[in-house]
């Protein structure tokens, strides 16, 4: 997982260095991210997923204990350590920002040296800020993650998109959840050889078509009716209000038809309320945050699973592990034309693609698989077949 063109001292292969003789000892590697587990979303994920396969590293999480509350020492394969990461003011202009930067950036100086680590940031902003100052002076080489919705932020400000131009173009090297964000770091100046594409993965073991989701469909929906189930925060990106109206449009043709919305945030609100003035409140199921335990269950119960994301001003899906873990259980998809989330899927083989922001488009869409069980297994079983043997976060952890 080391791009090209990161310095000799810093690169390593099967725990030895490739500059050197075979070492006994593995190197150190501090990853610094505000966002662990059990923090919810994808980059928590990932960097859990990744770093504990990489066996030939000590890998030391610096993390924020308010954003992600795991204990501090040893956890896993990791060991944990805790500093106030979080801040508001991502930019330099500010002076509380500035100063909250520096002493970040003093820490990371004083932890990289003292392990002889490599420094991997989980983002530009605000972790990769610290890491430039360190290394301006005279800290370790940095490697730093790019996810997709972080760069789209930062570019809604020009002092932002001057500060991660500066962070990633100082990087020893660039991991992208997917070519739609490594073209987006091109854009901004980043040069192509400095950045490799690290698609995010999914545990085909723990998710796959033979869990029991019986519980699940029994809690949701009745006999005869077909499950759409839909993972994520409540957010406009992710399209849940299209699904709604699709599912409207729908009512008359498809009477069977229930949506499962999985997850809680700020639109919450305004989406029940649309449910209500559709008429179809009574086939949408707000299921809030559920256990990670349950998650498993929750894709084995479904018919389909679906999230017509779209760009909503600077928000947009980076990659979007849902894909992934759906594909995995062998159920059918429908995704947005937006960002990465093409990447995750096969079009007209495991997925249809629709534009998120189209409720007509997305009805067509939920119609076709709604009304073809044989589309649905085709589809199912060749997004299993994908996902186990092309998406494992082994492979992502070799890249």
């Amino acid at each position: 997982m080391i791009p090209r063109g990161v310095p000799p001292r810093i690169r390593v292969s099967h725990g030895e260095a490739v500059n050197g003789p075979p070492s006994e000892a593995k190197p150190n590697v501090l990853l610094v991210t505000e966002l662990f587990p059990p923090a919810v979303g994808g980059s928590a994920v990932l960097y859990e997923n990744v770093y504990s396969r990489l066996s030939d590293l000590n890998v030391h999480v610096l993390t924020d204990p308010a954003s992600s509350p795991v204990a501090a020492g040893a956890v896993g394969p990791f060991q944990v350590s805790h500093l106030g990461l979080a801040t508001p003011h991502w930019g330099l202009m500010n002076p509380t920002g500035l100063g909250h930067h520096w002493g970040v950036a003093s820490e990371i100086r004083r932890r990289a040296r003292t392990l002889d680590a490599q420094v991997h940031c989980g983002r530009a902003l605000p972790e990769g800020i610290a890491a430039w100052i360190a290394r301006r002076r005279g800290g370790a080489h940095y490697l730093c993650w790019a996810h997709g919705e972080d760069l789209a932020t930062a570019n809604t400000s020009r002092e932002l998109t001057f500060v991660m131009a500066r962070v990633y173009g100082a990087a020893a090297g660039v991991l992208a959840n997917s070519h739609n964000t490594a073209r987006t770091l091109e854009e901004l100046g980043v040069a192509a050889d400095k950045i490799r594409v690290a698609h995010p993965g999914v545990d085909s073991k723990r998710f796959h078509p033979d869990v029991d989701g019986s519980a699940i469909r029994a809690r949701h929906v009745q006999p005869g009716e077909l499950m759409l189930l839909s993972v994520g925060r409540l957010q406009r990106r992710k399209g849940q209000d299209v699904t709604i109206e699709a599912v409207a449009r729908l009512s008359d043709r498809y009477p069977n038809l229930r949506v499962v919305i999985v997850g809680g945030g700020e639109e919450e609100a305004r989406l029940r309320a649309l449910a209500g003035e559709l008429g179809v409140a009574d086939r949408v199921d707000f299921a809030g945050k559920i256990p990670d335990e349950e998650l498993p269950a929750y894709y084995a119960a479904c018919d389909l699973f679906l999230m017509p994301n779209r760009q909503d001003g600077a928000d947009i899906e980076g990659f979007g592990i849902v894909f992934l873990e759906a594909q995995a259980t062998a159920k059918p998809v429908i995704a947005g034309r937006s960002g990465g989330a093409p990447e995750a899927v096969a079009e007209g083989t495991t997925a249809l693609l629709v534009g998120g922001d189209d409720a007509d488009e997305l009805a067509a869409a939920i119609a076709s698989l709604a009304g073809s069980e044989e589309l649905r297994l085709r589809f199912g079983q060749a997004g299993r077949r994908r996902a186990a043997e092309e998406f494992t976060w082994e492979h992502t952890a070799r890249t």
